[in-house]
């Protein structure tokens, strides 16, 4: 259990997390500060919010039970990420930021027309608000488990905290805001790993306690929900899903295209090394807690894993730090869906649909309200969850994503390479890929869907239809929605509709004209960016350093200590670099005074 340090802890990280919206308020010097960065955020930054805001407290559950059930086998789904962001580095990052959007929506207005822009931004409302309520979920079901809280009061907490955040400072806030909170999940969870290990009792013990069963990687078709075909199929997603033009919103606050593109660095990094990190605890689970189903009080034993394991390696105030941790996991994937939400209903509803003539102020103060509302959505949908899902947390991910993800992704993931297709290819697709969703998961399974299929798949065939749904997801859903894409070419008739060709070839020129950030935006507040959060880095460095005086042995003060290092060390490498940045900044600005007399 966890001890009043742990719980003095907890509470000081959320005031801390809240705070950033107070300390980045200055920032924000209007709508494309506070939905866009102002086009100025450092690459490093950026990129850190891209990597944090890809997962969630869903990591220690959801992905935790598969490691725990099938081993190595969650590497693949790790390999599905790694595979999108190499693409994205080499080409869709770039020419993400080079659409010179204020929000995603925009671009789909530009490719597509505001009939599509409409459709994707309310479509896009329920995709982030169902997906951020996993997340939340996630958050509340390991947290009232493992240590008793209330699920109602974690989920209430987090969504006020998420708000705050949002609300305050905008998207240099929650960018921000993702940067510390990256820092201190990486050190707490690489410190978890290394103790873990340690109390197995060395690397070589640790690898003999695995459960044989455990390295096969690729299973034989049928014999599980993520057998081969999923892990290959699923390969084909790393492409759409990761660069469709809905997810330009993890660049366009970069201050160019080569800034878009080292940012994605991070992330892609981030998924190569991590993952050797984070699933050492569930799969020491067999040996620190063997009785892991009467240990847990979740649904999915294996959801408990990864916390069941830390709680007995962890010394106090360190569990406290891992559950800030968890906070921070979550509360990054969250705050980036308000703002993101935000802006689509300002800049792509209030503004255009119901405001023309806003001023900018009252932009800002709609993208507030938009805020708080979409908070409080969140929190219910996420406490209707709670009170009826029978999911696994790990397949409810997996369901949103076919139902909507999928459908949502394709058609502005093509529309970016294929010109010659009418406006209406981005909806109608989306709705043929929603409806052959629920073709395969609601029809198929049915005493109809049977009598229609097994006389002409075979019965063999049906069944792995109806058990590897998932499969089915990559097998045929998205082959098909892709073919549905392409087919509307046969209606494609630019002499008619010759402001829709126009507007097409200027979507693609400005994909391919990289930005000149002096002469488009100018004003790099690089320097003070870093200045920032070098200083909140080292400030929450301190902090650890106190926990140093908690009552522990002196591996558990180690574990502490190095914790608060790699903060001290972050922090201090952020000062030294904003002082550099600010002495080039001041030489590019006034060559004559860098010049000795």
């Amino acid at each position: 259990m966890i001890s009043i340090y742990d719980t003095l802890i907890i509470a000081t990280y959320l005031v801390f997390l809240a705070s950033m919206g107070w300390i980045f308020r200055r920032f924000n010097k209007g709508s494309q500060d506070y939905f866009a960065g102002g086009f100025r955020m450092a690459w490093w930054m950026l990129g850190a919010s891209s990597f944090i805001s890809n997962f969630s407290c869903w990591l220690f559950t959801g992905a935790a039970n598969i490691a725990y059930t099938y081993g190595i086998l969650i590497f693949g789904f790790f390999a599905i990420d790694i595979l999108g962001f190499i693409v994205s580095y080499f080409w869709f990052a770039p020419r993400f930021r080079q659409l010179r959007l204020v929000t995603a929506m925009d671009a789909v207005r530009l490719r597509f027309g505001r009939v599509n822009e409409q459709f994707f931004t309310w479509l896009s409302f329920v995709s982030s608000l169902a997906i951020a309520a996993v997340w939340m979920v996630s958050l509340s079901v390991i947290l009232s488990s493992a240590f008793k809280f209330p699920p109602t009061q974690v989920i209430a907490v987090t969504g006020v905290v998420v708000v705050f955040i949002a609300l305050l400072g905008g998207n240099w806030a929650v960018v921000a805001s993702d940067f510390i909170q990256l820092l201190v999940l990486l050190s707490v969870t690489i410190v978890a790993s290394i103790l873990t290990v340690v109390k197995v009792g060395g690397p070589a013990a640790f690898i003999a306690q695995i459960p044989a069963g455990h390295w096969q990687f690729f299973h034989p078709a049928g014999s599980i929900p993520y057998d081969w075909l999923y892990l290959v199929t699923g390969l084909i997603s790393a492409s759409y899903m990761k660069n469709n033009v809905t997810y330009a919103a993890k660049y366009i606050a970069a201050k160019d295209g080569r800034d878009a593109r080292r940012s994605s660095l991070i992330p892609l990094i981030g998924y190569v090394v991590m993952p050797f990190v984070w699933f050492i605890p569930p799969l020491a689970a067999f040996t620190l807690v063997p009785d892991l189903s009467e240990h847990s009080r979740m649904r999915i034993p294996g959801e408990a894993a990864y916390i069941a394991v830390v709680l007995k390696v962890l010394p106090s105030g360190l569990i406290g730090l891992m559950i800030a941790g968890m906070f921070s996991a979550t509360i990054a994937s969250m705050d980036v869906a308000l703002n993101k939400n935000a802006g689509f209903f300002v800049k792509n509803f209030y503004q255009p649909i119901l405001r023309p003539r806003a001023t900018d102020r009252e932009l800002v103060f709609a993208g507030e309200i938009a805020t708080v509302v979409f908070g409080v959505l969140i929190t219910g949908f996420a406490l209707a969850m709670v009170a009826g899902s029978t999911v696994s947390l790990f397949d409810a991910f997996l369901y949103m994503n076919a139902y909507l993800g999928v459908p949502l992704s394709i058609p502005m993931f093509l529309g970016m390479i294929v010109r010659r297709v009418p406006r209406w290819a981005g909806w109608a697709t989306t709705l043929f890929g929603i409806l052959t969703t629920a073709f395969c998961y609601l029809f198929v399974p049915t005493t109809a869907g049977h009598a229609l299929l097994a006389p002409v798949l075979g019965d063999t065939i049906y069944t792995y239809l109806i058990t590897n749904k998932f499969v089915i997801t990559h097998l045929v859903g998205v082959p098909l929605t892709m073919l549905f894409f392409f087919a509307t070419r046969l209606w494609y008739r630019p002499h008619a509709d010759a402001v829709y060709v126009q507007q097409t070839a200027e979507f693609f020129r400005k994909m391919n004209t990289p930005v000149d950030f002096e002469k488009e935006v100018g004003g790099d507040n690089t320097p003070a960016q870093a200045r920032i959060l070098g200083l909140i880095a080292c400030i929450y460095g301190g902090f650890i350093t106190g926990m140093l005086l908690i009552p522990n042995p002196w591996l558990g003060r180690a574990g502490i200590g190095a914790c608060a290092l790699f903060l001290w060390g972050v922090g201090a490498a952020l000062l030294l670099y904003s002082r550099r940045a600010g002495r080039r900044n001041a030489a590019a600005q006034n060559p004559a005074a860098s010049v000795p007399c």
